[in-house]
């Protein structure tokens, strides 16, 4: 038996829709972006960093940092690969996932990106956790309206990611998109997402 429209027992049923999520104007395809200058070529290793020696790392390359370098800011030549889920920045050579993997433990994380590699993303099987200049790289001096500091292009899912860097004497070190800095974490209950990386051909 169908209930009649008037029908008390009737419940309306709003159908969700999904949230997208707005990735910014369109860029560039790769290889017009019009940037014209040197190449930068970021560190592609990390090993155990000191708290001082990501204070010089910061000043030295110009990162934004809400607390060590405020006024700091490093340009970047965004251009879009083609694909829908990766960018390359033609300054420094890298291409990028536009999102990334979920939260998860370092451990469990290292998991993720060779079983990633195993199947390809976007093609490739060579992807990575950034270094720390590289994920700095990408930070914004002003956050836009997705509330991280970030281009438009990026997800705001990552809002902070693991870096290959340890910090001495010990923990991890991260990126922080949200609140605009590195931070580091103790070693014993590390967490966090990831944007990885890689290098792009034409560079």
């Amino acid at each position: 038996m169908i209930e009649p429209d008037d029908s008390p027992f009737l419940i309306a049923i709003l159908e969700e829709k999904p949230d997208i999520e707005y990735m910014g104007q369109p860029l560039p395809p790769a290889g017009q972006s019009g940037y014209a200058g040197p190449k930068v070529l970021l560190p592609v290793e990390n090993g155990a960093v000191d708290d001082k020696q990501v204070q010089r790392l910061i000043r030295q390359w110009n990162f934004y940092d809400a607390e060590i370098n405020p006024k700091g800011s490093f340009e970047n030549a965004l251009a879009d690969a083609g694909d829908a889920l990766t960018v390359v920045d033609e300054r420094t050579g890298l291409m990028w996932q536009r999102a990334g993997l979920d939260l998860c433990s370092i451990r469990s994380m290292n998991v993720r990106i060779e079983q990633l590699n195993t199947e390809g993303c976007a093609g490739h099987h060579d992807w990575r956790m950034p270094t720390l200049e590289e994920a700095l790289s990408l930070m914004e001096p002003v956050a836009s309206a997705k509330g991280v500091h970030l281009h438009p292009c990026f997800s705001r899912e990552q809002p902070f990611i693991f870096v290959q860097a340890r910090r001495s004497p010990t923990g991890y070190w991260f990126v922080d998109y949200k609140q605009g800095k590195a931070y580091w974490s103790s070693g014993t209950v590390p967490g966090g997402f990831a944007r990885l990386c890689r290098p792009w051909k034409n560079v």
